[in-house]
Order: structure tokens, then sequence, then C-alpha cells
């Protein structure tokens, strides 16, 4: 959870890292950390090394940022922390919610979630088989001892297959010599409460050992309507055992949490609603009823069955907000440092992690089977029952069960059930370094890191109440079979993803220390072993899940084969596929200290693997077909900047370059009506990242940051064949039918990311009394990678070809006040006591939240790119801190 040498401890590979850079620690292992002790920032003052206001520069050839307790324990309590790094340079995140537990959209240096590799405690975050990152997940704020952020790198032992860029890194809390504790009760808007409790014991036994231990409840309502409900419970512990020699020691800490939230908030981008909302881009809502309110529920009733009567279902449950988010997730992680001779120093962290999440709506359900007709399913009424025997399972893209499922006692309705994605990882990892020190300013270090993950991808049913609610959130604990006795699934595939890494890493120092050289070298082996139980159906992905009888019988009415051109057709069986893949990723960088400040550069090639979610959908096509499968991105990134650490002022700035090679995109396919993986091939990105700290007195502080970059595409990309609606709106350069298609990309700017940012934060504080005002002003974004307006396509009531929302989101600006009242001011209790209150979104403002980044054109209100978050609205939080 926190650093466990000179002050932190760790558990990931980037600990090696630190041992050889002469950096700040940043993966955060146990040899990262133990390195960290030799690490200062320019200057020669203990209060640089702390930072201005909580926020540190660190000494090092990356461009670098780090956030501790002095900044965040100023924020919103609870709050995400991907949130907080929101006010770093570079980075740009939008909350789905105020509180931190409905997660959001990261991007930084453009540079989405899945290219980010995040890590706590050096363990590894992102989910193994998409990459992606669950901002609602991360732990408690008053845990976190500090958040740093590589702006644009990966760290040389970064333990990843998915950071082709930035990284973030937080660590937990480092138990204390002394007994202390903390008390901490929020409320506010939309009926948010939150209680959380931590004791550290101090030093206890006849071994010096110390340990701490948290536990939080968080609850609120949507800030956007009156149905949905977040519920968290988070727990935290470590316990750390110094050993003889000093610095030495061993280590166990432990988080789980459990998370119950709906989804909430997403609507469709719409041009309807530019003069109707504000200007905010977002389509406009229903009247509201009460503060923070955007539209309402008035209840519904499932549709009830009658006997003989082919009953359809109606709408009730159906609603995006209807839908859950459930999660519970155990990380166990181990670490320990010994001190083998006065030169050699050997660490070892292992983990365990376990995630059981879900996410997804409802479907309706037929009771009867499926029989074929000319290929296509149809089902039994009151009156007539197809001839043929019928299937059973999720054909063709419908549910088709044999069996009452309303009770009211035929099997010929359709009937709404939940039927959301569920997701099952083990994950094993460990992380061991050796680090030789050659010589007081010679540093060698060489590291091995093993990571196994174990990931199950189901999509059971199950049935919904009256009220349209969940039964029970967990589909998969309460699932309904067919009447072959077959569990009903929209999915049924299990992935193994085995990771094997090897690197090392030199540091020297010359010239009286000035000039500090590292070089390194990362190469990291990854397996995936894929495994799909159902048959895929289309080059989009779509798949059949018929088991039992029924999968035979799916089989013969729908053969694969391989036509004289080379298309397939049919629908591809069951199946396992392996893929390898590894590389090799030198790192490289200088800092040189100068008359005032010091200069850095630095070198490092990113990589990130395909994600299980690409490669499934080649199984559509024979394995290893041109062109199909997805292959590895590449980046090459550079620094070059300058920083000052000082009493009076920190700052620094850098200029930036990105070279891709295979980036991969998404496309809306309407036609498949799936996401289509396609590869923008070679993206060039550059841009400078600005921040400055200055201690205006002894009153008051002043931070200002600023970003600024430039994306753009190569080259146009094949889009499949020109479609008739291609042809009749003009998009993807189609002027006849079947022609190739091309996404109109090159020399166009990447989607979803700001050009610019800027903002700041002024804090004052007055004995008692502290307060703090930051804005945070983000640029327009573009929709899509084409740069143009988004056009309808198939849109019920709305023209092929109508702009539906223009090329870009408007721009926007968020402000945060927050004002502290110490209660030693008022005898009540000592200074680690006080009262907060929070607000952010001051003047809210309402804006485009986060969105999916696409290479379509076109927009399809059912499709699942076409929808952006709202902005998370005014929300005001009071909080008591009693410290013991």
């Amino acid at each position: 959870m926190t650093s466990y040498s000179k002050a932190r401890w760790g558990v990931s590979l980037l600990a090696m890292g630190m041992a050889i850079t002469g950096t700040q620690a940043f993966a955060q292992s146990t040899g990262t950390l133990d390195f960290d002790k030799e690490i200062v920032v320019t200057g020669t003052h203990d209060n640089a090394r702390r930072g201005i206001d909580g926020l540190v520069i660190p000494d090092t050839s990356k461009a670098k940022l780090e956030l501790n307790q002095a900044f965040i324990e100023h924020q919103v309590p609870g709050q995400s922390i991907n949130d907080i790094i929101n006010y770093l340079p570079g980075v740009s995140f939008q909350n789905n919610d105020p509180y931190g537990g409905a997660g959001g959209t990261l991007t930084i240096r453009g540079f989405d979630a899945t290219r980010i590799s995040e890590t706590f405690d050096g363990v590894t975050l992102n989910d193994d088989g998409n990459y992606a990152l669950y901002a609602q997940e991360l732990l408690d704020t008053e845990v976190i001892d500090k958040v740093t952020v590589n702006l644009g790198t990966t760290d040389v032992d970064s333990p990843t297959s998915s950071a082709s860029g930035s990284t973030v890194n937080f660590i937990s809390h480092m138990p204390t010599d002394k007994t202390h504790a903390k008390l901490v009760a929020s409320g506010g808007t939309d009926h948010y409460y939150r209680v959380f409790g931590m004791i550290d014991t101090g030093t206890f036994g006849p071994w010096g050992t110390k340990a701490w231990f948290s536990a939080s409840k968080t609850q609120n309502d949507s800030p956007f309507n009156n149905y949905g409900h977040i519920r968290k419970h988070e727990f935290n512990g470590r316990i750390y055992q110094p050993l003889s020699k000093p610095g030495d020691f061993i280590s166990l800490a432990g988080f789980y949490v459990v998370l119950r939230n709906n989804f909430s908030g997403s609507v469709p981008l719409s041009n309807t609603a530019l003069a109707a909302d504000s200007g905010s881009g977002l389509t406009s809502f229903p009247a509201t009823t009460g503060p923070g309110s955007y539209y309402n529920y008035s209840g519904c009733t499932t549709a009830t069955g009658t006997k003989g009567v082919a009953d359809s279902a109606n709408s009730c449950g159906s609603a995006f907000d209807y839908r859950y988010n459930p999660a519970n997730l155990l990380n166990l992680r181990a670490a320990m440092k010994l001190t083998l001779t006065d030169k050699l120093t050997f660490t070892f962290d292992p983990s365990y992690q376990f995630t059981k999440a879900n996410g997804g709506g409802t479907a309706n359900a037929y009771e009867s089977g499926c029989y074929l007709v000319s290929g296509k399913c149809t089902t039994a009424s009151a009156t007539s029952i197809p001839s043929g025997t019928p299937l059973y399972g999720y054909v063709n893209g419908s549910y088709y069960l044999g069996k009452d499922l309303n009770g009211d006692g035929d099997s010929i309705d359709s009937v709404r059930m939940l039927v959301p994605s569920q997701t099952k990882t083990h994950r094993v990892a460990l992380t061991t370094s050796l680090r030789y020190d050659a010589a007081p300013s010679q540093t060698l270090r060489v590291a091995y890191a093993f990571a196994r993950s174990d990931i199950t991808q189901s999509g059971e049913m199950t049935p919904i109440g009256s009220d349209g609610g969940a039964l029970n959130v967990w589909a998969v604990n309460n699932p309904i079979s067919d009447t072959g006795g077959s569990l009903i699934q929209k999915r049924d595939t299990d992935s193994i993803a085995t990771m094997h890494q090897v690197s090392g890493e030199y540091r020297g120092k010359f010239l009286d220390n000035r000039l500090t050289v590292t070089a390194g070298l990362r190469v990291p082996f990854l397996q995936r072993q894929l495994t799909n139980y159902c048959f895929t159906r289309n080059a989009g992905g779509g798949v059949s899940c018929a088991f039992g009888d029924s999968a035979a019988a799916y089989q013969a009415a729908f053969p694969y084969s391989i036509g004289s051109s080379g298309s397939p057709s049919g629908s591809a069986l069951p199946q396992t596929r392996k893929y390898s893949y590894s590389a090799v990723l030198p790192n490289a960088g200088l800092t040189f200290v100068l008359p005032v400040g010091e200069t850095f550069f630095n070198y490092s090639k990113g990589y990130s693997a395909p994600q299980t979610t690409a490669l499934y959908q080649s199984f559509y096509f024979q394995q290893g077909t041109p062109g199909v499968e997805a292959q590895p991105e590449k980046t090459d990134n550079f620094d070059l900047g300058w920083r000052i650490n000082d009493r009076k002022v920190t700052a620094q700035v850098d200029l930036w370059y990105t070279h891709f090679s295979n980036r991969l995109g998404t496309a809306y396919n309407p036609t498949e009506g799936t996401s289509i993986y396609s590869n923008l091939g070679s993206v060039k990105r550059y841009g400078i990242d600005a921040n400055l700290a200055y201690n205006v007195n002894e009153h008051v502080t002043a931070m200002v940051f600023g970003s600024w970059l430039h994306s753009e595409i190569q080259s146009n990309v094949t889009a499949g064949s020109c479609s008739t609606t291609m042809v009749a709106i003009g998009v993807n350069g189609c002027t006849t039918v079947n022609q190739l298609a091309y996404y109109q990309t090159a020399g166009k700017f990447e989607s979803g990311i700001p050009q610019y940012t800027v903002g700041g934060r002024l804090q004052g504080n007055y004995g008692p009394l502290l307060f703090g005002v930051q804005l945070k002003h983000t640029g327009a974004r573009y929709v899509n990678d084409q740069n143009t307006p988004f056009l309808s396509s198939g849109n019920t009531g709305v023209t092929d070809g109508a702009v539906v929302y223009p090329a870009k989101t408007p721009e926007y600006t968020l402000v945060d006040i927050d004002v502290r009242m110490k209660l030693a001011a008022l005898g009540l209790h000592n200074d680690s006591s006080y009262v907060q209150l929070n607000v952010s979104n001051l003047f809210n403002q309402h804006y485009v939240g986060g969105f999916s980044a696409t290479t379509s054109p076109t927009q399809t209100f059912t499709g699942t790119l076409t929808n952006a978050q709202i902005g998370a609205p005014r929300a005001v939080i009071g909080t008591l801190v009693l410290g013991f």
C-alpha cells in the first residue's frame, strides 16, 4: 500500500527502474522505493522535496509530476484519484458524477485509458483483456499518500502489455510509528453520505511491528435522475515488519471493495440541443423537478401474461439508468526487501487480484424456440407452431428459451429479462529485482516480472422484478437455462494472458553529479490463449451461443465455408486460438544541472499488445488472414524540458513528441450493429506541457498549468465496401456501391482529445482558516477521426445524411472551491481536526462529458458509439474530520 523502504512500500516491477535511474519512484515496486531514498529534486531545500501545496516535480529525465496529501486532502473526500490528477498539465478527465462512484473518461497527452498504465503500490489496475480503467474502483483518498503521473512515457521496467504512453501510479499509506486514528464524516447534495475510519496501530510487540486498517461506506443518489443509486464499501489494511538490517522489511497489504451502482447520465449527442441546453451540445432534457435533477422516471410495471395469448414485453426496465454496474474486488500484495551485501539489494513483490463485475441492460426473450425458415428465426404462436426442430439459446441476436418465463402457463410470449455482460478475473503476479551498486555514482539493476490472468466473460440471463429493476444484479448467481438445460448466454469466452518480462537499467552520474545518464531495456513476452465457446457469425464479431443439441443444429443450418474470393460465410465454429507478442523497448535519458534549474531529455519506446475484444472479432476469419488481426501498437516518445525547484517557486516546461505505429481505432458499423476495429496506421502527436507553483507569501500560494497538443493521422483507413447509404450521403469517399470505402482520416486530428487545457489553483492560509479556488478549462474535442459533423444513418424520423451533431464538442470551464476551519481554534480538538466545505462545478456548467472516440462519421442513435456522458453537475459536500 505505500512506500516501504525509506518511506513507502510498493508492489510492481517499476521498482527496478528507480533503483537505477536516480529518479523518483513511479511504478512503486519495492525495488524502486528502495532507491527512492537517494532521490532529491533540484535544489537543496526540504520543502522543495515536499513541493508547494502538495505539487512535487521529481528530478528525472522524464516529464513527471506528483500530488501528495497536502493537495489531495483539499479535494472532495473519497473522490476518484483520476479526477484529482485532472489538475495537472496534459491530463483530461471527465467525471461521470461529482462523488467518484460512477467512473469517467481519462486521457493524458491524448493517450486514452486503455493506453495508460495505472498502478497502485506497483499492482497493475488495467483490465488484462481490454485494458480498461475503472476510476470508481480505486482507493479512498485518505489512504493515498501520493500519486505520480508520468505524462507521456512508460518507465523502463513497467510490467504492462497495454501502456503505449503515460502511467499513473499511486502509493497507499505507510504505517506510522505512533498510534493515530482518523474519523471522517461527509454529507451533501444528491443524498451523498460517507463515513471513513482509519487507525494506525503504531509500533507494537518485540520486533517493532506496525500496521494500519481502514473502512469506509459511501452512498449517493444519481445526480441526473430520481432512480439511480451508488453504494460503496471499502476496506484497506497493511502490516509492516522491519527486519534486522536497516531498511529491510516484509509487508502484507490488502484491499477489498464492494460497489453497487446504476449507470446514468448518458444521452445521445444531438444537434437539437444546442439551443435548448445553453450550448452544451447535449440532448435536451425533460422538465426538472428539483436541484440537480435532469430527467425523472415515474415508475413502470412489466407486462403480465395471459395464457393462450402471445404477449409482448413492454419497455419497463429497458432505460439506460435501470442498468447496473456491480463490482467486487480483492487485492492482496506482499513485499520484501533484503540487503544481501553492502552492494547487493534484493526485492520480491508477489500479488493476487480477483474481480467480479458486470454491466449491461435488459433484452426481450422469446419463450418459444427458434424455428428456422429460410435461414431466419420464427416463433410459435397461439395458433401456429412452425415445422421443424427448434433451436434454443442466443441465436443471431435474439434469445429463445422454449419455456414459460412469466408464469402464465404458455410458452409463446416475449418477456423482458436482465442480460448483463459478466466478467470474472483471477490475476497472480510477481516482481523481483536485484540492484548492484558498483560505485557511489554507478548503479545497475536487473528485474523479472511475471503475471497470469484468467478472464472469464459470460452473459447469463436472469429475471427482473415487476418494477423493471433487477431481482439479483448478479445474473451469474441466478442464471436461466433453456428447455434443454443449457444456460442462456450472449457470450461465453475464456482467455488466459501470460506475461514474462525481463528488464535492466544503468544509471551513472558524472561532472560532479551535475549530469545523470540513464539507459535501460524492457523486453515483455505476452501470450494470449483465447477460447470462444460460441459461434462467430459475422465480420463484426457477432456471436450465436447455442449449446447441447442446439449447437449441432445451428452448425448444420449455418455451415462455415471460405469462398473462392477468400471471404467466409456462415458461422465460424467455437474454437481456441493462441497469439504471442514480444517487443524490445529501449529507454534512455539524461538530466543536467544548470545555474538555474536543470534540463532533461528522455526517449522511450512504448508498446500495447492487441486487446482480447479485437482478437475475438477476428475469429470469423481463418487465423493469419492478412489485414484481419489487430497488430501491436508501438510508440516512440520524446521529452525535452526544463524545471526548477525552490522555496518560492517550482516550475516545469516540456516539449514532447510521440509517433504511433499501428494506431488502433474503432468505427461503428450500422449494418452489423457492432464496433469494428480498424488500424489508423501512423499517427503523429506533439505539444507542450507547463506548470508553475509559487509561494506568494506565508499566507497565499498559487498554481497554474496548461497544455497544447497537435495530432495528425497520416493516412486514410479502409472502411470495407461502399453501401447504398454511404453513397447516398457521400461519406467514406463513396461514389459507387461496392467500391472500396475509405475513412477520410489523412491529415486529421484524433477524436475525443482536447487540443488544449489550462487551469490553476489559488490557496489561502490565515491561521485556522484555509480556503482554495481551482479552475480547469477544457478545449473542444472532435467527435470522430474524420473531423466532420456526425450525419444521421438509419435513425427513425431523421433523414439519412442530416447533420445531427457538429464536428466538435463545445469548450467548458469548471470551478471548484474548498474552505476549511480547524477545530483547534474553537478549543474543540487538536490541530488535525477540522470542518471542510467543498463545492465542485460551482457555476453548474452544463457540458459534454466523456464519449468514445470513433472513426465513423455517421450516428445511429441505437449504436454504442453515439452517446456522451452528461458532465458532472454542481455538488456541495460538508465534511467533519476528527484526528486522534
